[in-house]
């Protein structure tokens, strides 16, 4: 059997170690504590967030719904509007034309959107976007026809109408045009040449999509 003092000795560090181990415990306990409240500060952070974000998407949706008819969105990463840009002219009168020199064709069938310019023969896009373009010509009796289309000083297409009598020709092109470019039809040959008028020549051009 132990001695009383060693008895009172183990009793007493017992007790300490004890001790100890509840002050740690509780120590825990207040750590889960602090924390728990922490991540519901953040959650509550995250819901206010959440509605915020929720409120800006129906401020979103509202605009979208306060868009132009004629406007439409497509899916996809890239935002494309369809826009009512559209112009048909025809050429009314037996015209001769020289190296560099605008075809102007004079009878507006179709000016959606005010893009063409009939004293000049030239159309100005209003938007960014991908344009398509068709051109028909009927050549005179005495020349063939060659001729280009112009995006400003560049070349995107050409159309050419041969020897046989009242010849025709017809090209269709599609390009991306900045705002404020111009496409045009002029002619390419060296030789004046001359086109069939009396409507039969077409000048057509379509914004197909802008982004």
């Amino acid at each position: 059997m132990l001695p009383i003092q060693i008895m009172l000795v183990l009793t007493s560090c017992a007790s300490v170690g004890t001790a100890i181990l509840e002050k740690a415990g509780e120590a825990d306990l207040d750590a889960v504590r602090i924390r728990l409240e922490a991540e519901k500060a953040k959650r509550l952070l995250l819901e206010n967030d959440v509605e915020v974000l929720m409120l800006k998407v129906e401020e979103l949706k509202r605009a979208f719904y306060q868009m132009s008819e004629n406007n439409k969105v497509s899916p996809g990463n890239v935002t494309f509007l369809i826009a009512g840009i559209a112009f048909t002219a025809t050429l009314s009168i037996e015209t001769t034309h020289v190296y560099g020199q605008t075809v102007i064709f004079d009878n507006v069938k179709l000016n959606e959107g005010n893009g063409y310019d009939s004293s000049t023969g030239r159309f100005r896009a209003p938007f960014r976007g991908f344009y398509f373009f068709s051109v028909t010509i009927v050549k005179s009796p005495s020349s063939e026809i060659h001729l280009l289309i112009m995006k400003d000083d560049v070349e995107i297409g050409r159309v050419f109408s041969g020897n046989a009598p009242s010849d025709s020709g017809s090209v269709t092109v599609v390009s991306v045009m900045e705002k404020g470019q111009v496409t045009y039809v002029k002619e390419k040959n060296t030789t004046p040449e001359t086109m069939y008028g009396d409507n039969w020549a077409h000048f057509t051009g379509l914004l197909h999509v802008r982004y």
